[in-house]
C-alpha cells in the first residue's frame, strides 16, 4: 500500500509518495464479523437474556395492570391482557387465556378483540379449529371497524375463510353474527 510522507514544508506543496510497508490488520472492524460461529452465537444468547430481563422488568407491571382494569370490566385492558397471554408477556404464554380474555372484550364490542378471536378460531389456538366461529368473529369485526385497514383485514380474512367453507356454514356463520349483534346492541 502506498503512503504519503512529509518531507519538509506543508504536505499539499512538497508531497512525495514513499512505498511504506502497513502492518496486518489483526481485526475486523465489525466484531460479529470477527468472531467465529458458535462466538457468535453465544454473544447472541447473551444478548437475548439481556432483553429478556429488561422485557420481563416492563412486562410485569404492565400485565400486572392490564389484570387489574380487565378485572374490572374494562375493554381495552382484556384485550390488552389478551395479549400478554398470547405472547407470554409478564405471565407463562396460554392461548385459551388469550381467547377468554378477547372474548370479554369481544363482548364489549371490541372490534380488534373480535378480530384475534376469529383468528385463533381459524388457527385452532386455544380453541378448536372452527372456521364457522372464525368467520362469524371476522364478519362481527369488519362491521365494527372503521373504513380503513383493520376492517380491510377483517374482510379478507372473511373471504379467506368463506374460500375454505361450504356455502352452508357461511349461511350458520352469518347467522351466528346477526345473533351476536341482537344481543349485544349498544
Amino acid at each position: 500500500m502506498m503512503a504519503l510522507e512529509n518531507v519538509g514544508g506543508s504536505m499539499f506543496s512538497n508531497p512525495r509518495v514513499r512505498e511504506q510497508p502497513q502492518p496486518e490488520v489483526a481485526y475486523h472492524l465489525s466484531p460479529t464479523l470477527s468472531l467465529t460461529p458458535p462466538a457468535r452465537k453465544r454473544r447472541n444468547l447473551g444478548m437475548r437474556r439481556l432483553v429478556s430481563i429488561i422485557y420481563d422488568f416492563f412486562s410485569t407491571p404492565a400485565f400486572d395492570a392490564a389484570e387489574e382494569g380487565a378485572e374490572q370490566g374494562n375493554a381495552l385492558a382484556q384485550f390488552n391482557l389478551g395479549f400478554h397471554y398470547f405472547d407470554g408477556r409478564g405471565v407463562a404464554q396460554d392461548y385459551t387465556e388469550a381467547v377468554k380474555w378477547w372474548r370479554k372484550a369481544a363482548d364489549q364490542g371490541y372490534a380488534e378483540a373480535m378480530h384475534n378471536l376469529g383468528l385463533m378460531y381459524a388457527k385452532g389456538l386455544g380453541v378448536p379449529q372452527d372456521y364457522v366461529e372464525a368467520h362469524k368473529w371476522s364478519d362481527l369485526a369488519a362491521s365494527r371497524h372503521r373504513p380503513g385497514k383493520k376492517r380491510d383485514d377483517s374482510v379478507h380474512d372473511g373471504n379467506f375463510l368463506a374460500k375454505r367453507m361450504t356455502s352452508d356454514q357461511i349461511a350458520e356463520a352469518q347467522r351466528m353474527a346477526r345473533e351476536w349483534l341482537a344481543k349485544h346492541q349498544q
